[in-house]
């Protein structure tokens, strides 16, 4: 994140360690906590402007959620997946998934495709250029984007508690000049889903997404799994 997350979050009506469990989320899912970084309760709380108890509560509920793993030395890591446990998990999205962009075919406004049109476009121009920055903010906000026009609070609660753990996977690879290939496929994604939602074909969004979410876990398993697992 560019700024401290819970800076971000609204105050009223939420207490300070659900700001902080969203804080911790927005880092999962945007990046800037990886696969077997390592930190502790006492440097989220200097990070976030915040005491040590907020903090301790929503690793807690992250690690309850599979999307964090404290050592017996209180180190709080990010989990890296196994090969098997990575698939098993995508296939898990795949369904979730493709229903999210199903139900958000028949759903979406002009107001909302709108906002994702704005959102892939800044993605695309991201993904070409090796050095920016906000490729990984940018596929997740597209993402959620996405599944939040299908209206389903159900649906979105699941699909995000995969995305804690699978996310981290997810941005291994993406962004990196290395990574031209995957980045191709995923910016070719990304515009089949925008013409299903434009042509009013949930099949078509529904591939889309699913090749999308394989596309990233063939990629991440040959070329980052085999070498750290």
């Amino acid at each position: 994140m560019n700024e401290t997350a819970i800076s971000k979050l609204p105050v009223r009506d939420r207490s300070l360690t659900e700001q902080v469990h969203d804080a911790l989320c927005e880092m999962l899912l945007g990046g800037s906590m990886r696969p077997q970084d390592r930190t502790s309760i006492r440097e989220l709380a200097e990070k976030l402007g915040v005491s040590a108890m907020p903090v301790r509560d929503a690793v807690s509920r992250l690690v309850a959620q599979g999307a964090l793993v404290v050592e017996r030395n209180r180190a709080i890591t990010v989990k890296l997946l196994s090969a098997e446990e990575f698939r098993d998990l995508t296939e898990i999205r795949i369904l979730l998934e493709r229903e999210a962009v199903r139900k958000a075919v028949e759903r979406v406004t002009p107001e909302t495709l709108a906002v994702l049109e704005e959102i892939n476009a800044r993605f695309e121009e991201a993904m070409s250029d090796p050095s920016a920055p906000d490729a990984v903010q940018l596929n997740q906000q597209f993402h959620f984007r996405l599944y939040e026009a299908a209206g389903s609070p159900t649906l979105l609660h699941l699909t995000t508690i995969n995305w804690l753990k699978a996310g981290p996977m997810i941005n291994l690879d993406l962004g990196l000049p290395s990574r031209r290939q995957r980045n191709a496929l995923s910016v070719s994604a990304h515009r089949a889903m925008m013409d299903g939602l434009r042509n009013g074909d949930p099949q078509a969004a529904a591939d889309a997404v699913e090749c999308d979410i394989r596309g990233a876990f063939e990629f991440i398993l040959e070329n980052t799994l085999k070498t750290k697992n």
